[in-house]
């Protein structure tokens, strides 16, 4: 194309050039016409604008896509790669739908044996064990930095392993504050005003908040107030002043109203009409309208707290690239993955459900609209293995200080002891 480009503009050049100097003969009095031409000044401003198709640079090739999306996602997914298609009609497409259950070993299976997919879209934890196999590429230095910031850092962080990008969020999902407001008609901007709304709002069948405490909904206000549950390796940093302040954080929740662990307490009484605020996943939105009207459902940013706010765990579907594709079809399956991640993809796969990655992007839906804003203050969910050994001493300490009264510290040195045990054993057997 750049060839092709250069030539056009030599024809151009010196067409005009030709151009120039058979005006030049036409002109009665020309005793000076080396003085009187300006320095191509004419020929610059005859030559033409290059078009969209020639400043595009030239794409061909073949991009094998593996995925594992229900039926109601495919449209959202066929617009995109025609809209691909549309910028790079050389490039063609070669679809295999899997279902999810069977998409991981099936991937595995022919990525290790030299073939695979060009682009897999897959679940975030398959991201570092897939690199570690060299099933699929590093692609940071194929991503500007500039393309990075787009992204929301949460959905992002996971996918940034042993130095290397193993692949790019294209979708997210994960825990955010819900409110009825016909019983909390304001978003609280404090967890003191949270409290404050709930008591009052709490009256009969109907309380104002009904929190959920369990591990996986609570463990991200520890990032947003400040603390960390782990480091990059996965060794447990909680054990400390802001550990405290997050397990008296969880224990307050009891201020505001019931408080729930792991279980649809929680969920029953919001769609019931009966709970002003829950915080839950975004995979009940659908629940949530349909039973009380769109209109009734609001989900907010997290409240703050002390020098923090709360927050929410950030899961994501990315899309991958696979290692052994090379040449045309490596460039054309990066683009791919570009456009993927480009405003225009994500509000078109908006239309069927997707929460947007990229920041900035407005979808139709206001709810998926506001679950993006409510992400911009999430956590990214850890995707190591290590994770594995936090759930069962947290799923002790946290009840524990809530039913039992125990004290906050003593719970936290407990867990502690229990998950470097754990994450021992877990490195023992990889």
């Amino acid at each position: 194309m750049k060839k092709s480009l250069f030539s056009l503009l030599a024809i151009l050049v010196v067409t005009s050039l030709l151009l120039a100097g058979c005006g030049a003969t036409t002109e009665p009095a020309a005793t000076e016409p080396a003085a009187a031409q300006p320095e191509a000044t004419e020929p610059e401003a005859a030559q033409p604008e290059p078009t969209a198709a020639e400043a595009e640079p030239s794409l061909a090739g073949t991009i094998v896509l593996w995925h594992s999306w229900k039926e109601s996602e495919i449209p959202g997914l066929n617009q995109v790669i025609g809209a691909f298609q549309e910028q790079y009609p050389d490039v063609t497409f070669d679809v295999l739908y899997t279902p999810h259950e069977d998409l991981r070993g099936k991937f595995e299976t022919a990525a290790a044996t030299g073939g695979g997919p060009a682009v897999l879209l897959g679940s975030a934890d398959w991201g570092p064990a897939f690199y570690d196999a060299q099933l699929v590429a590093d692609i940071s230095s194929m991503a500007s930095q500039e393309f990075l910031d787009t992204l929301n850092p949460a959905a992002l962080a996971p996918l940034q392993y042993k130095d290397a990008l193993v692949g790019l969020p294209h979708t997210i999902k994960g825990v955010v504050m819900f409110r009825n407001p016909t019983i909390i008609p304001e978003a609280p901007a404090t967890w003191d005003d949270l409290v404050a709304a709930a008591q009052e709002a709490t009256t009969g069948d109907t309380v104002g908040a009904d929190l959920e405490a369990g591990f996986f909904f609570s463990a991200a206000h520890l990032n947003g107030i400040g603390g960390q549950l782990m480091d990059e390796d996965g060794d447990p940093l909680f054990n400390d002043e802001k550990g405290v302040e997050w397990m008296n954080l969880i224990k307050s929740f009891q201020d505001a109203g019931p408080v729930e662990y792991n279980n649809d307490n929680d969920v029953n009484l919001y769609k019931a009409g009966k709970a002003g605020i829950v915080f839950d996943g975004t995979w009940n939105i659908t629940g949530f309208t349909e039973t009380l009207g769109p209109e009734n459902v609001v989900i907010d940013p997290w409240p703050t707290y002390g020098d923090g706010a709360l927050s929410g765990y950030v899961q994501t579907d990315n899309i991958y690239l696979g290692s052994n594709v090379e040449g045309d079809d490596q460039a054309a399956a990066w683009a791919f993955m570009e456009f993927f991640l480009s405003p225009e993809a994500q509000t078109m796969l908006g239309s069927v459900g997707h929460i947007p990655a990229v920041t900035g992007v407005e979808v139709t839906d206001p709810h998926l609209q506001q679950a993006a804003v409510a992400f911009e203050g999430g956590t990214a969910f850890p995707v190591i293995p290590e994770m594995n050994a936090y759930w069962g001493p947290m799923d002790t300490a946290i009840p524990s200080v809530l039913n039992e009264g125990t004290d906050p510290a003593e719970a936290l040195q407990a867990a502690y002891d229990a998950v470097v045990a754990s994450v021992e054993e877990i490195r023992g057997g990889q």
